[in-house]
């Protein structure tokens, strides 16, 4: 029987430069009591600041079944040259360089 209280969300974030604003899409997913829940919100972040959407909740009662969309979520994303900027991996650059493409930075450093 297992004990574990597993109610941690996981969280992945997407961005894409887009003209004067950045595109975002954040992916919420984890077991909640019985059921997998994937949230996306999408949204953009501008000289105004952030702005998100209400989420698309999605359940599944299995996890394998979350997981796989997950998957097919962030591999047609990675494929739209969108670029992964995991929140808990921002303070590790290696794993940032790896998912710029093209050389495109997410961040407008003002060139």
């Amino acid at each position: 029987m297992e004990t574990k209280n597993s109610n941690e969300m996981k969280e992945l974030y997407f961005t894409s430069p887009y003209r004067r604003s950045t595109r975002i899409i954040r992916l919420e997913y984890g077991q909640v009591k019985k059921v997998f829940i994937l949230r996306t919100f999408e949204g953009e972040i501008n000289g105004r600041g952030t702005s998100e959407s209400s989420p698309k909740e999605e359940v599944f009662d299995d996890e394998q079944e979350m997981l796989k969309k997950v998957y097919e979520t962030k591999s047609g994303l990675l494929e739209g040259r969108w670029i992964v900027q995991n929140k808990q991996s921002i303070s590790q650059p290696s794993f940032i360089s790896t998912n710029v493409i093209d050389g495109e930075v997410s961040v407008e450093f003002g060139n």
